[in-house]
């Protein structure tokens, strides 16, 4: 058997035996392999930030500025931390849209009567039908002190106010919490962020980027929580990514 020795990279080595003459393609070197390894990495790479941004203009297509026709629900969560979110639930709270109302995610150095302050003419209300959770600390606990308050009042449906850019993650932590219960979106555009001229906006980027790093493991527990109510992968991240609906 016949061997040509010492082939240059991309070349075919002859060999020789039997069954007769064939080419076979020379062993890489290892500073080749090494480049090839790396063409091979910088592709993958770029596959995976193609998909991080598919996934971020598919999240920007679940922010919608407008809430639409909301209807009556058992009860309304207002999720503070946003313009306008509080004086927004309880203007439904007082046409009649829900029977209670929960801020949740209040400074707990915050007192009630500072909240009637900001609307003296529900005051009313505050007495009657406003209750206030100063536990949650973040999206998750706004989700799971809304879920013990639920059951608490065996509530059924609920109207989520929240700002537009954080109502995706919102719906998802109480799609989590509260499997079985309607979920009713309100957003509350805020006057800084303009979905529609995003890339337009440095700050209005920045601001969705970091909302839709907070989404994804959002998603992720929403839809565990729904394969664990044996709703499959595929129906459990539907229902995940259209929070309002219960079928």
């Amino acid at each position: 058997m016949a061997l040509t020795a010492f082939p240059k990279r991309g070349e075919t080595c002859t060999v020789t035996d039997m069954d007769g003459a064939r080419d076979i393609p020379a062993r890489l070197k290892g500073a080749s392999r090494f480049r090839f390894g790396m063409r091979i990495a910088a592709r993958a790479g770029a596959v995976a930030v193609g998909l991080l941004v598919l996934g971020f203009v598919a999240f920007c297509t679940l922010i919608i500025d407008q809430p639409g026709d909301i209807g009556r629900a058992d009860g309304i969560v207002a999720l503070t931390g946003g313009e306008a979110r509080i004086p927004e639930a309880v203007k439904l709270l007082a046409r009649g849209n829900g029977r209670r109302l929960l801020i949740s995610g209040v400074n707990p150095a915050t007192t009630r009567q500072e909240l009637v302050s900001l609307m003296p003419d529900t005051r009313m209300l505050f007495r009657c039908c406003i209750d206030v959770d100063k536990v949650a600390r973040d999206t998750v606990g706004n989700a799971n002190e809304t879920r013990h308050w639920m059951e608490k009042r065996r509530f059924r449906s609920l109207i989520v106010v929240t700002s537009s850019y954080h109502m995706p993650r919102s719906l998802a932590e109480l799609r989590r919490a509260l499997p079985n219960v309607e979920l009713i979106p309100y957003p509350v555009k805020p006057r800084s962020v303009d979905v529609h001229a995003l890339w337009a906006s440095p700050a209005t980027l920045q601001l969705l980027a970091s909302e839709y790093v907070k989404f994804m493991p959002a998603l992720a527990r929403c839809v565990i929580a729904q394969v664990a109510h044996n709703r499959g992968v595929l129906g459990g991240t539907r229902r995940c990514l259209n929070g309002g609906n219960t079928g």
